[in-house]
């Protein structure tokens, strides 16, 4: 992996939340962040999804990780984590992998920001 795939990664990830992938790819998230597990087919609510860049955890079959490790797992079984940050990237319109420039973090950033605004202005 380049340095530039794992600044985008990091980015991806301080960007999009799980909750905002599982909710994209049909997880029925409830408001305390729980949902049915997709990993092993679970029926009642034993999967937490995490606010922020947290990530998930099942607490039955203990599968966890962070927004591409989701995506990559609903995807599909043959999709690579490289893949679903790719899905992300364009799914969430961050076009990070367009971008020739070294500063990808500073783009990050600045839609963390800009989603923060966003945020604050529902809120209020």
């Amino acid at each position: 992996m380049n340095e530039e795939n794992r600044l985008i990664y990091r980015t991806i990830r301080e960007t999009v939340s799980a909750i905002d992938v599982g909710r994209t790819l049909g997880l029925q998230i409830d408001r305390n962040g729980r949902c049915s597990c997709p990993f092993h087919n679970g029926k009642d609510r034993n999967m937490r999804v995490y606010p922020g860049n947290r990530g998930f955890y099942c607490f039955v079959c203990h599968q966890s990780g962070d927004c591409i490790a989701l995506a990559k797992g609903l995807l599909s079984n043959d999709c690579t984590y490289h893949e679903a940050a790719r899905w992300i990237d364009s799914t969430f319109s961050l076009n990070l992998f367009e971008t020739q420039q070294p500063s990808v973090r500073m783009r990050g950033r600045n839609l963390m920001a800009k989603k923060r605004t966003e945020v604050a202005h529902e809120a209020g």
